[in-house]
């Protein structure tokens, strides 16, 4: 009789293990998916963020010329025919300010992009750490599984 409940014990050490091992394994992959998903969101808001960006730029553009087509409009009904120094100074003045506000904003999208793209780095680690520590956990539960159950059968 005790035979008997030492096999049992020994078979239910065997079967949590295998149940705790397939619930690590099952957790690995859930967890593994859910970085994917994370990384596919992160991709696709660096690529929005690049277009957003060059966006602005191009933005920043537009109104540079369209100052500098205001300045020439004003030059000619003002009865300059000429490039004075006033009218030559202010459109350096509004193309300064325009190189200084692209050259901002290029400097923003990178930062931008170095963010998501740490983010993408440090989920590459998660998933490796998932698949070495999750994988290593499994093998372990399974061990202590079936060493209990040679040591009880």
């Amino acid at each position: 009789m005790m035979m008997g409940a030492t096999s049992s014990a020994a078979s239910l050490f065997a079967a949590a293990s295998v149940m705790s091992a397939i619930g690590s394994f099952s957790s690995i992959q859930a967890q593994r998916r859910a970085l994917a998903r994370e990384n596919y969101r992160l991709e696709t808001e660096a690529e929005v963020a690049k277009v957003q960006a060059l966006e602005e730029e191009n933005n920043r553009q537009e109104q540079m010329k369209i100052a500098l087509a205001n300045n020439l409009a004003y030059q000619s009904i003002a009865g300059y025919y000429d490039d004075g120094m006033s009218f030559l100074n202010i459109n350096q003045q509004v193309k300064n300010k325009a190189v200084k506000d692209i050259a901002n904003i290029r400097l923003m999208g990178k930062n931008i992009q170095n963010k998501y793209t740490a983010s993408l780095y440090e989920n590459s680690l998660k998933d490796k750490n998932l698949v070495f520590g999750g994988y290593t956990s499994v093998i372990a539960e399974l061990t202590t599984g079936y060493a209990n159950y040679k040591w009880y059968s």
